[in-house]
């Protein structure tokens, strides 16, 4: 019963046009197509307003409607904040995206996407949040959420009228059984469901609607394994219902490999395709956040093998990751694992960082050219041991191109990762203050 309620109050609050904002809320809207943390992207409204761009852990409330955003970088929805996308919008990008923050209920964080319009992350991670994917209706393009990894549910509701495509895994070791899927729509999962003890069965029983279509590869596609088992039981990938049908692409091979003219060449065989579209190749400098390089027409339908050979002519200086985009005739997708190579000498002139004249403040400095500096542009970016991303000032120095200061002072004694971001690629060094 306390389903069908929240069910009946979302689909009164999700009548065409609507939008969860309060008066009295921030909203960012977006006003032309952009990255997520361009200021010019939005239009900023509300009295309690204090930032150009969306901030992460902030209730916010971000409408995109008929524009394309890319998320280039991660970003978090607090308690009371909403997404919504309309209109054929898009969110769009290679980092992840957490909904809730394990406080209020469910429907207090809300993410909706709108006929027609897509959200794609490289991560979902739901914390008592509710999630409205919306019929396609008369849109032209079918309504579609999408993972490049896991989709991780923590004691939250989906409400799937569409598709969503998870190219990972469903992970639910967090939220016990208190989460469900439902709706009208198909799930397709390309690895499986972590969290047994009856949290995988009742993922769907707890529908006050009708059960979705779902189905489970079972394989993980190097995608992490369950956040929270404590036992073996929510460590085993339940496969729920198996997809029926060959696969699209069985891919047997993909090798990435620098050569001799300072290129990479991408090979990859496959075993079988049906239905496939194209295969688009992606590169990366963080392993994180992947760029389209080119599409590259697939066979369509064959049970022959079939040898695909490409070359990267522009590569990135130091460490770069490759991938495929496996796409098949209805827009469903797929990743290859990744593959990395290794371009002349990581640091030969990548990154340099010393003490500044001022204590615990640091020169960050690089000699790569200042077109590739201005790619992107090129960031300057701090972790502590554990991998955490802290947020710190770091200022360009006047006329020196390639050159930041870079303020620590208000972090403690400890040892820190500077990572320089650049379309030449990602460059780290150790220091310790």
């Amino acid at each position: 019963m306390k389903n069908l309620i929240n069910y009946l109050a979302m689909t009164i609050m999700l009548l065409p046009g609507s939008i969860f904002t309060s008066r009295a809320q921030c909203t960012f809207t977006a006003v032309k197509s952009g990255n997520f943390y361009d200021p010019t992207t939005w239009s900023v409204s509300g009295s309690r307003c204090t930032s150009s761009v969306p901030v992460s852990n902030s209730d916010v409330a971000i409408v995109i409607n008929g524009f394309g955003v890319v998320l280039n970088g991660d970003y978090a929805v607090a308690k009371n904040g909403s997404i919504s996308l309309l209109g054929g919008g898009s969110l769009i990008g290679g980092a992840n995206l957490t909904l809730g923050d394990g406080s209020g209920g469910p429907t207090d964080t809300r993410l909706m996407v709108g006929a027609g319009s897509t959200l794609r992350v490289a991560q979902l991670t739901v914390d008592k949040g509710n999630v409205m994917v919306m019929a396609q209706g008369t849109a032209p393009t079918p309504t579609l959420l999408s993972t490049d990894c896991n989709l991780v549910l923590v004691n939250s509701d989906i409400t799937d009228n569409s598709r969503v495509i998870i190219n990972g895994s469903i992970d639910l070791t967090k939220g016990g059984a208190n989460n469900t899927l439902c709706g009208t729509g198909s799930v397709r999962i390309g690895g499986c469901v972590f969290g047994n003890n009856g949290a995988t069965q009742k993922l769907a029983n707890n529908c006050a609607s009708a059960l979705i279509t779902v189905c489970a590869r079972g394989t993980t596609s190097g995608c992490p394994g369950p956040l929270d088992a404590t036992n073996n039981s929510e460590q085993e990938c339940q496969s729920l219902v198996v997809c029926t049908g060959p696969l699209p692409v069985e891919l047997a091979l993909f090798t990435a490999t620098v050569t001799g003219r300072q290129g990479v060449a991408l090979h990859w065989v496959t075993a079988s395709e049906k239905n496939s579209k194209e295969f688009v190749i992606e590169r990366s400098a963080d392993s994180k956040t992947f760029n389209a390089l080119r599409a590259v027409a697939a066979a369509g339908n064959t049970q022959s093998r079939t040898t695909y050979d490409q070359t990267d002519e522009q590569p990135l200086f130091g460490t770069s990751y490759y991938r495929l985009r496996l796409v098949d005739a209805d827009g469903t997708t797929a990743y290859s694992p990744v593959q990395v190579v290794r371009l002349g000498s990581p640091n030969a002139e990548g990154l340099a960082v010393y003490p500044a004249s001022q204590a615990r403040q640091w020169v960050v400095s690089t000699s790569l050219p200042a077109e590739v500096l201005a790619t992107g542009p090129a960031t300057v970016r701090v972790f502590d041991a554990l991998g955490r991303s802290l947020p710190m000032a770091c200022t360009p120095e006047t006329g020196q191109t390639g050159r930041w200061l870079l303020d620590l002072r208000a972090l403690p004694t400890g040892i820190y990762i500077v990572r320089l971001v650049s379309a030449a690629g990602s460059f780290s060094q150790r220091i310790a203050q």
